[in-house]
């Protein structure tokens, strides 16, 4: 650094000094040259003045006085050697001769060399002389020339000094900067020392004093983002869900250990997402995430083991993938669905037993009383036995992995019209008209169709007041097909509305019992609507009626 400076110093200097060498130069020629016109045309004025015939000219070699008369010959000349012939072709002959004198500048073939001309027209009686006046271009650079050696002489001494300039300079200002660059690569190491602003100049010893207290503020930055970085390290490798970070491109950016155990991989940040599995719908989805930059949630299968992925879409443009081991709950709620199914199975068994005693007491029985209370078992034994079969209904739907096989296009509004006509006597024992407008089909299992809207308009029956209605309406448009169950019964109050959807939830249990409700018709709909993709919307107010809106991809 310190001998660039001084390079740098010098070749600027010299540079600088050569181009005021050559500016001078120019200047002086173009003074000289301006002088040398003014002396030109002062000599001609003066011969001009005083022109007589026989006029004498005074020995000068740096001035040559040629005397031509009207025809162009040379009358007299200062110089010997005078050349015979014509001279009215000459410019500066030409310019005299129409009035207007001019300076003439060219190669004398007299002498061999350039010269500067000026000539003025002199009346004679009848006629007229021109007076010429020459003088050699080489004079007038002469001082120039002459200039050349002490100057140069000049240039070397102040180049010298230059050079003493730049090393004394270097030493004050690349000192201190040779410390800055010390004191930032302890930084980088933890250990920075401040610099003595003891420079001797106030101007630097303020630059290095803030640059002491920046320096302190960057290390201590520095220290502070390695502890924070520290920290981050241990939680990730710590933390039990498997965590990775990618880029615009998918490149992975960052990897705990518990995804690298996750998917058995060790080496991956800087590598594509490619690295970490060889499932293509796991890849699709974040890609898919990172395309649409949504945030994502999905169940993932690894090596046996079951993963909830959830995809976070952050501002400046990174993916974070989070799975979290989810094999237990998974493998626990399995085995609570099979002992709900194996129950509910069980059960049936027993209770058509009972059903079938009661009917045999309500046949042989005479009196009242005991016909009331086989009535009343009747009742609870029917209530009990759609529980069960909605415990069996959902149990199927829950244990459904992807979609059913037996997919057919099925016509909602025929489906709609035997749901009317099977809850025809409930809807005339509550007074409650069912009214079926529009068509659609969907593909799908016609069991589940069935279920669907059964379970629906079932619901808008049960709690509908005294005199209301239950309409269906389908609609089908842009590859979908709408069903729509709107009632104008009691409503839902919307803080029930977000757990309606749950099993064995009841808005107001004494009614729902009343009713013969189970609690799970709704859960049903949940998991029919999950199993073919379709979107499920609730809409209510307390007292003024509910709407359910399903809408199905047609495909």
């Amino acid at each position: 650094m310190k001998k660039k400076l001084i390079i740098y110093n010098v070749v600027m200097t010299v540079v600088m000094l050569a181009v005021i060498f050559g500016f001078g130069i120019m200047v002086t020629n173009s003074n000289n040259r301006d002088i040398t016109e003014r002396k030109i045309k002062e000599i001609t004025a003066v011969y001009v003045t005083n022109y007589t015939a026989d006029i004498s000219f005074p020995k000068d070699k740096n001035v040559r006085v040629t005397v031509i008369d009207a025809s162009g010959k040379v009358l007299k000349d200062s110089d010997s050697t005078a050349i015979e012939g014509n001279h009215l072709h000459r410019d500066e002959i030409k310019a005299a001769a129409i009035g207007r004198p001019t300076i003439v500048i060219r190669n004398s073939e007299t002498l061999g060399k350039e010269m500067m001309y000026y000539a003025e027209k002199v009346p004679t009686g009848d006629s007229y002389v021109f007076i010429r006046v020459a003088v050699p271009t080489e004079s007038i650079t002469a001082y120039a020339l002459k200039s050349i050696v002490p100057t140069i002489i000049t240039l070397l001494c102040v180049w010298g000094c230059s050079i003493v300039a730049s090393v004394l300079f270097s030493n004050v200002l690349l000192k201190p900067l040779t410390q800055v660059k010390e004191g930032l690569t302890q930084i980088e190491r933890g250990s920075y020392r401040k610099i003595a602003p003891t420079t001797g100049d106030n101007d630097i010893n303020e630059i290095l004093a803030d640059i002491n207290d920046l320096s302190e503020k960057l290390q201590s930055g520095i220290t502070g983002a390695r502890s924070e970085k520290q920290k981050l390290d241990f939680i990730l490798s710590n933390i039990s869900d498997g965590i990775a970070v990618f880029d615009g491109n998918l490149d992975i950016v960052i990897a705990n250990t518990s995804l690298k155990n996750i998917f058995g991989v060790s080496d991956v940040v800087g590598r594509p997402i490619d690295v970490l599995t060889d499932d293509t719908a796991f890849i699709k989805t974040v890609r898919d995430s990172a395309t649409k930059k949504s945030d994502t949630i999905f169940g993932f299968k690894s090596s046996g083991r079951y993963y909830l992925c959830s995809v976070r879409f952050t501002d400046n443009d990174l993916i974070i993938a989070v799975l979290t081991d989810v094999t237990q709950e998974k493998n626990g709620e399995k085995m609570r669905l099979e002992f709900f199914a194996n129950a509910s199975h069980e059960l049936k068994t027993p209770l058509t037993t009972i059903k079938g005693f009661n009917d045999m007491i309500s046949l042989q029985a005479t009196e009242k009383p005991i016909l009331d209370y086989s009535a009343r078992i009747g009742k609870e034994i029917d209530r009990v036995g759609n529980l069960l079969g909605d415990m069996l209904d959902l149990s199927k739907l829950e244990n459904s992995q992807s979609k059913p096989e037996n997919i057919a296009d099925v016509d909602i509004t025929e489906i709609a019209d035997e749901v009317k006509d099977s809850l025809t006597p409930a809807a005339k024992v509550r007074n409650v008209e069912i009214a079926i407008k529009g068509t659609g089909t969907v593909k799908a299992e016609r069991e589940h169709i069935y279920e669907l809207v059964k379970n629906l308009v079932e619901n808008g029956v049960r709690y509908n007041n005294d005199g209301g209605t239950v309409e269906i309406n389908i609609e089908s448009s842009d590859g979908k097909t709408k069903l729509t169950v709107a009632d104008n019964g009691i409503g839902i109050d919307q803080k029930h509305q977000s757990r309606i959807f749950e099993r064995f939830y009841r808005v107001d249990k004494s009614r729902s019992r009343a009713t013969g409700g189970t609690g799970l018709g709704l859960a049903i709909v949940k998991h029919i609507c999950e199993l073919y993709n379709a979107e499920l919307t609730l809409k209510s107010k307390f007292g003024a009626g509910t709407t359910v809106t399903v809408v199905f991809d047609k495909d």
